[in-house]
């Protein structure tokens, strides 16, 4: 009955499964990105976006792919990029006749709203693209809520004092923070907000992200969300809400749904009034779920009132999904590199940020692409093992197909469509680029975990907005 035991069960479900191929073609995940991120959308979205922007050389176009490029290598660095991007000879980057100084103007003075457009705008394509194959044992009624989302926020990581306006401060900088919106069905961002000002709250983000919501959704949120005044945004845009109790509200019993008393649990299952005792207010009415044992202790609260459209053990089984948000911000940091930041600037740090989050959308597409094919779950596979090997095959895939290219140039050969199309089937099927599934699977977790060690440092730092001079970099 407890949700920890439930979740262990079908977490080894999802492993146990029949005999699959020991090899696959790698997906194409970039595929996506340049089939409805074209230099055509990206001059549109510029051009709806501009405010007193000018076109330059370094267009969102080229950029994005630099960004793509660097994300793909992060070994390098942005100078070594604007060479290769000079050159011409490497097939991740773009040709530009153009020089590292007005790249590094263009990017420290470009507002990252323009690649959160982007974002956007290819989050929105693939839409009819994502099967919602993700969760797919959920008990939860898909007719009832067909989305199901999880918001947070989260900080991005430090970085030095490289900019001339913070030299003066002797605390290590955040430069920015995130609020996303996760899409449980379909495994992939739905939104993602980001603010140059790493102090900002989470509550402050949420109004930015909550317009991507349609009417009738389901939010799944931490104990930080759950205030009267949440509740009241979440009724005026008829929402529904499940969230782990903040006990600095208060509540006030109201009348009793369930209770359960036995030797291996107890259950409450109460609709209480919460709030309205500040600014003369209006209580919210919520529901109010309390399960416990001897080792396990939860207490969430709902807008859901009906426990026949959620029972007590379906809540505690969606807030155990709640960490579908943590795992996708692990993905993004670690996986992705967003943790290593190329640029101090905050316009820079922001148009990472957003390229992450696209290269994110991409590779979860691909990772569900590939489960349908193999008719399996898609969280059968880790991304921590899977994400790393597409890119490795892509790269190798590219730099596979411009040495032929070169080759071809130097004979004079020409190749018409339909050959060049035959010729990427040919290179799929090679040896070296096939994708070995013995090594992407998720793995039992085991049931010790370890604590984070305390460390003073994580408390020395400040941000941009409390520099002074720096204000003027906070344009989103």
């Amino acid at each position: 009955m407890l949700p920890r035991k439930a979740q262990k069960k079908t977490h080894r479900s999802r492993i146990l499964s029949p005999a699959l191929p020991k090899e696959i073609a790698p997906a194409d995940y970039l595929e996506p990105v340049w089939t409805h991120l074209t230099a055509e959308v990206c001059h549109e979205v510029f051009e709806a976006t501009r405010d007193q922007e000018r076109q330059r050389k370094w267009t969102l176009s080229t950029l994005l792919r630099v960004w793509m490029g660097l994300l793909q290598n992060p070994m390098l660095s942005q100078t070594e990029a604007v060479a290769a991007c000079s050159s011409g000879e490497h097939p991740l980057f773009p040709k530009v006749e153009a020089s590292s100084e007005s790249f590094f103007q263009r990017i420290a003075s470009l507002r990252p709203t323009f690649f959160r457009n982007l974002f956007l705008r290819f989050t929105l394509a693939i839409q009819s693209e994502l099967s919602s194959n993700f969760e797919a044992d959920l008990s939860v009624d898909a007719k009832k809520f067909s989305e199901i989302y999880v918001v947070d926020g989260s900080r991005l990581a430090k970085v030095g004092r490289v900019l001339k306006v913070a030299r003066k401060t002797t605390k290590a900088i955040i430069p920015g923070s995130m609020e996303a919106l996760y899409d449980l069905r379909r495994g992939c961002l739905k939104d993602l907000w980001f603010d140059p000002d790493g102090a900002r709250s989470e509550l402050a983000m949420f109004d930015q992200v909550l317009g991507s919501v349609s009417e009738g959704a389901l939010i799944l949120s931490d104990r930080y969300y759950p205030k009267p005044v949440i509740w009241r945004k979440m009724a005026d845009r008829k929402l529904w809400m499940v969230s782990r109790y903040n006990a600095t509200v208060g509540k006030r019993k109201v009348g009793v749904l369930r209770k359960v008393r036995n030797s291996k649990i107890a259950i409450d299952d109460w609709i209480v009034e919460m709030g309205g005792s500040q600014r003369k207010e209006e209580a919210v009415t919520l529901r109010w779920v309390h399960v416990r044992n001897g080792d396990f202790n939860l207490i969430l609260v709902t807008n859901v009132l009906d426990p026949k459209l959620l029972s007590v053990e379906q809540l505690m089984e969606l807030y155990a999904c709640r960490w579908s948000v943590e795992r996708m911000y692990l993905h993004m940091k670690e996986v992705l590199a967003l943790n290593r930041l190329f640029n101090a600037s905050p316009s820079a740090v922001g148009q990472q940020t957003y390229a992450t989050a696209i290269l994110y959308n991409a590779l979860r597409l691909a990772q569900s692409k590939i489960a349908s094919k193999l008719k399996i779950s898609p969280e059968r596979f880790s991304p921590d093992k899977l994400f790393p090997k597409l890119i490795e095959k892509l790269v190798q895939r590219t730099w596979m197909s411009q040495g032929v290219e070169i080759e071809r140039e130097k004979r004079g050969t020409h190749v018409s469509e339909k050959e060049a199309k035959r010729f990427d089937r040919e290179l799929s099927r090679h040896p070296a680029l096939r994708l070995r599934l013995d090594g992407v699977w998720v793995e039992i977790r085991s049931e010790i975990k370890r604590k984070r060690r305390y460390c003073k440092g994580r408390k020395t730092w400040t941000t941009y907005r409390k520099i002074p001079g720096a204000k003027k970099l906070l344009r989103i």
